[in-house]
């Protein structure tokens, strides 16, 4: 059903009116007793509507405080007072006893009722909550059957006299429903609602002295009208009141539907729960590495539950939750073997808890290439290039004939590529039998962090073998990025600094003016370096010099470098990158995968790191030499 079930659009539902007798000797009462609604289906544009009647389903509130009786529910023209509303739960009907007031208006409307020309009232009300029954369904309450839309949450706030009904055939008046009030107050019953069916047969008919052919096929034209727009709306879930309201033909609507969709449909989002094993498995594996000793940030809920067990109880737990198995009859090898060729709730948990002592080793292990090699990433183990464009050639002067003459650009690359390192090592049986932690939680540890020492060992290799690039050493007194008999002084950076500066571009045209960023020490220089560049001032002068470097560079010692008299000078990667960390697809670190095999007697996993080490350019580091 194809409504907005917070729609704050008032509603109106048709009832009926008995006026009250004055007894003998009294004056006349100007009360009458209304039939305000019932739990007959009313239909509307979306399908059937039911005002539910049950006990805590109607807020009679604000109709016992200020209710008021309107005629053909114009706000502007009251003619009466609620004096009392109340439930009849045996008959399922709201009733209410009103009072006229003596005015002239409402004594004319007063006197119509009393004479039986009016018997119509409906109630405008508003819905809160909606109940939607499928076809064939049955309510919440047990007494309606789909399909229909049941209000279980409603208030009734006005009622009305009304003077035209939708059907003068029965003897409950039903008037049209409405729309919103307007600003002025001002409502067009006969042309703005929408036909509702009889309610029920208990009153008297009304005779309605206005329907002529001119009425009736204006009538039917709207109903159409609404009918149609109504069936459009509901097929591409659009709210159709507004189109209604507006007298827009079912062409106009049909436009404005199209139109909406196309800047409206979004993609949907689609939340997927975890399953109770999913939960079990997250809880065994954060509350197994709590144990192992790791650092878990949110752990899942129940983690605490397991950080007190060893591995044979949760191999056993695994059993019992996947095969429903009793396990008391196991003896331990039994138990493991089960556990480990069972649906692989075990494996994949002693899995997780390997990678994640893996991942924080491989995270924390005490390496220096990342601060300034270049990241690259290869879709593939092909050989790459890395073009570098160089230098276009000067604007010249212009002609008196105004020719130009053309320029070039030159270009240069480089190759980068990768490879795949891998180990393999395992769980035994025993050590899950002896409950042996510290194989679960060393062994991945020591292979992560070997995996981020390798590519560091690879990084200062390439620096340290001064391989060709270009058709020559990477460090050459021709390129001049190799400084001889250089000191680790402020006058040794500086002369490094200014043939940083000077390097060309490719075609040797254009100076860079390159800037160092980083100073690159064996250990044995470490502590020299860093009173190098955190003094103010110039360490090897008496007279407080002014020392430009300090706090300029970064200093970078590593135990890979082994000359003890040589250190080096390097840009931003960012800027002039000199080395390339490759990786496949972005991947910087190690993937870890397991398996259980018949040839093992516990859980294998492998380790492996598709990663190159690739040299991009020589303008970016310059090298010193004592």
């Amino acid at each position: 059903m194809n409504r907005n079930k917070n729609e704050p659009m008032t509603r109106y539902w048709p009832g009926a009116i008995t006026c009250r007798k004055a007894g003998e000797g009294q004056e006349e009462s100007r009360q009458a007793v209304l039939s305000l609604s019932s739990e007959e289906p009313c239909k509307r544009w979306f399908g059937n509507e039911i005002l539910c009647h049950d006990a805590g389903a109607i807020n009679l509130a604000r109709l016992k405080e200020i209710g008021v009786v309107l005629f053909n529910h114009n706000t502007n023209e009251p003619i009466g007072r609620v004096l009392s509303v109340e439930l009849d739960e045996s008959q399922r009907k709201l009733r209410a006893v009103v009072e006229f007031d003596d005015d002239e208006d409402s004594d004319r409307i007063y006197r119509k009722v009393k004479s039986g020309t009016l018997k119509g009232v409906s109630v405008g009300y508003r819905v809160d909550v909606w109940e939607d029954i499928e076809a064939g369904a049955v309510s919440s309450n047990g007494r309606f059957t789909g399909p229909c839309s049941v209000a279980i949450r409603w208030e009734p706030f006005e009622l009305s006299i009304v003077s035209v009904p939708a059907d003068p055939t029965v003897g409950i008046g039903r008037s049209f429903q409405m729309q919103e009030n307007k600003e002025n107050g001002d409502e067009d019953m006969e042309n703005k609602k929408q036909e509702a069916e009889p309610m029920d047969g208990t009153a008297e008919k009304i005779e309605d002295t206005h329907d002529d052919a001119a009425r009736q096929a204006g009538i039917q034209a709207e109903r159409k009208r609404v009918q149609e727009i109504g069936d459009l709306c509901r097929q591409f879930d659009v709210e159709p009141e507004e189109f209604i309201r507006d007298g827009s033909s079912i062409e106009d609507v049909r436009a404005a539907v199209l139109d909406r969709l196309a800047g409206q449909r979004k993609p949907q989002q689609i939340s997927v729960q975890a399953d109770e094993m999913d939960k079990f498995r997250a809880a065994a594996t954060d509350g197994l590495s709590l144990r192992a000793g790791l650092a878990v940030e949110n752990a899942a809920a129940g983690a605490a539950e397991f950080r007190g067990k060893n591995m044979l109880r949760l191999a056993a737990e695994c059993i019992e939750r996947e095969s429903g198995r009793n396990t008391r009859g196991m003896d331990d090898m039994e138990l493991v073997r089960a556990a480990l060729t069972g649906t692989g709730a075990f494996p994949g948990i002693l899995s997780n808890v390997a990678n994640k002592s893996m991942m924080q080793a491989y995270q924390t292990a005490p390496t220096t290439y990342q601060l300034w090699t270049a990241k690259g990433s290869n879709t593939d183990f092909k050989e790459a290039v890395r073009y570098r464009l160089g230098e276009a050639d000067e604007l010249v002067k212009v002609n008196e004939n105004g020719e130009f003459t053309a320029g070039t650009v030159t270009e240069g690359s480089a190759r980068a590529s990768i490879a795949t390192y891998g180990r393999t090592f395992g769980l035994t049986r025993q050590a899950i039998i002896n409950d042996d932690m510290g194989a679960l939680r060393n062994l991945p540890n020591i292979y992560g962090a070997a995996a981020k020492r390798m590519v560091n060992k690879m990084v200062y290799k390439l620096l340290t073998d001064n391989p060709v690039i270009e058709g020559k050493k990477l460090f050459t007194t021709e390129r001049n990025n190799l400084n001889n008999s250089t000191d680790l002084t402020v006058a040794g950076l500086g002369a490094m600094k200014a043939n940083m500066a000077k390097q060309t571009n490719i075609g040797g045209k254009e100076k860079l003016n390159i800037q160092p960023a980083f100073l690159i020490v064996p250990v044995e220089l470490e502590v020299q370096a860093a009173q190098l560049i955190n003094s103010v001032v110039d360490p090897s002068k008496n007279n407080a010099a002014v020392n430009p470097f300090a706090n300029r560079l970064g200093v970078i010692s590593d135990p890979e470098l082994a000359d003890p008299g040589a250190f080096y000078m390097a840009a931003a990667a960012g800027y002039a990158p000199t080395i390339e960390v490759t990786t496949l697809n972005g991947v910087d670190a190690p993937v870890m995968e397991s398996a259980v095999q018949f040839d093992t007697l516990g859980i294998k996993w492998r380790i492996y790191l598709d990663v190159g080490v690739n040299l991009l350019d020589f303008r970016g580091i310059q090298k010193a030499v004592k």
